[in-house]
Formats: structure tokens, C-alpha cells, sequence
């Protein structure tokens, strides 16, 4: 991957966008050793703001150090992959039923033009769509988890956000696949347009439900196989 610093943006925000692109993108395998040295160099910058970077990440859970300070990429395991969207599913089927609540006409619209252009780049199938479809299926989840003004909600949601994105990103590597999320997501919103917390609550679950179970047989499949 070809990256290139610039200066009009902090060092330590630049290294932290790097890696975290290259761990989402799988250039950086789950296990993998990195090493701070060797991204400086990579980068051409101190290891100043490499480090601050990894820590960063660290407190996002996609990179650990151990107690010899070894840094390694984050790995799924299976009862992690639970454990995230078991809170994901209590957390957001919450959000959503006060977003239906609360929600402003000016916010249906902008989820509206979300699903819009999740259902536009789906058809067109562009070399970028794939990226688009990732970023347009977190923001479909962020209008609802801002929409539900439950400030201490969005904290805790968003200690789960960049290995959310992680998982997402694995979520969304097929076609058939994103056509189901692009489904379920109109499906929630619908019920948000009419106002019934209940049925867009039960919705978001069972959305959350079909994620973690396509991602355990995409990440898992030999448990999947062999419970």
C-alpha cells in the first residue's frame, strides 16, 4: 500500500489512520507482530508519533501489548465476537427505540439518503463500492445511535466502535451479503418512519443476531462446522 505523509494533518492522527486502515484491510494479519521501528522507517517519521498511534489503538483493541511489550494485531476469537455484539444488541435495540421516539424529521431524511446511496452503490458495483458500502452501513448505525440522545449509551457504544468497524468490515466482503444488510437496515428503518419503538427494536436484535451468526461462519467455520 502506497502512503505518503502530510503535513497538514498531525503526525500521530496520520500513523493512527495508516494502521488502523492496514489492520481493517487485512495487510496487517490478526496475530501478526508489528514494530514500531519498522514503521517509522516504513513512514519516515520518529517513533514518536508511531507510538502514541499504537497506543491509541491499543485503547481501541485492535493492536496488544503484552508485558514484554510485544505488539501484535488483534485477533477475533469466538466468545470475543459474542461478548461485542451481545452488547451491541442490548445497546442498539435501545438506541433505536428512543431514536423512533425522539428522532427529527431532518434525521429520517438523512438516514433515508443513507439507505438511498447503500442501495446506489450496491447496484453500480464500482471499484470503490465496497469501501462505500462499509462507511455508508456505519453511518446508517450512527444517525441512529446519535438520534437516541442517550449520552451515556453513545460512551459505551463507541468503547465497541473501531472493532465494530473490524467486524463490519468482514461483514460486508460479499455481495449477497450486503444486499441482506441493506434489507435488514430498510427494514429498521421503516418501523422508525412509523414510529413503533417496539417492532424497530426487534428488528435492530434480529439485524445484530444475522451479523454475528454470518461472521461466525466466515471467521469460525470449523466451530460452525463441528459445534
Amino acid at each position: 500500500m502506497k502512503f505518503s505523509i502530510q503535513r497538514a494533518l498531525s503526525y500521530h492522527d496520520q500513523v493512527h489512520h495508516y494502521l488502523k486502515d492496514m489492520i481493517i484491510k487485512g495487510e496487517y494479519q490478526p496475530g501478526e507482530r508489528i514494530y514500531e521501528a519498522k514503521i517509522a522507517r516504513e513512514l519516515q517519521v520518529s517513533r514518536s508519533p508511531v507510538r502514541e498511534a499504537i497506543r491509541t489503538l491499543e485503547q481501541e483493541g485492535l493492536l496488544l501489548i503484552d508485558d514484554k511489550s510485544r505488539i501484535t494485531v488483534y485477533e477475533p476469537t469466538i466468545k470475543d465476537l459474542e461478548d461485542i455484539y451481545q452488547c451491541r444488541q442490548a445497546l442498539e435495540s435501545l438506541a433505536v427505540a428512543l431514536a423512533t421516539r425522539l428522532a427529527a424529521n431532518e434525521t429520517l431524511e438523512l438516514i433515508a439518503e443513507t439507505l438511498r446511496e447503500a442501495n446506489h452503490q450496491f447496484e453500480i458495483q464500482s471499484c470503490g463500492s465496497a469501501n462505500a458500502l462499509l462507511h455508508l452501513n456505519t453511518k446508517f448505525h450512527d444517525l441512529i445511535i446519535e438520534a437516541s440522545e442517550n449520552i451515556r449509551l453513545q460512551k459505551q457504544l463507541l468503547d465497541l466502535r473501531s472493532l465494530t468497524f473490524f467486524y463490519r468490515s468482514k461483514n460486508l466482503e460479499k455481495r449477497e451479503r450486503s444486499f441482506d444488510i441493506i434489507s435488514q437496515h430498510e427494514e429498521i428503518f421503516r418501523h422508525i418512519q412509523e414510529r413503533n419503538e417496539t417492532k424497530a427494536a426487534e428488528s435492530m436484535k434480529r439485524h445484530i443476531e444475522a451479523d454475528l451468526d454470518y461472521l461466525k461462519t466466515v471467521l469460525f467455520p470449523s466451530f460452525t462446522e463441528n459445534p
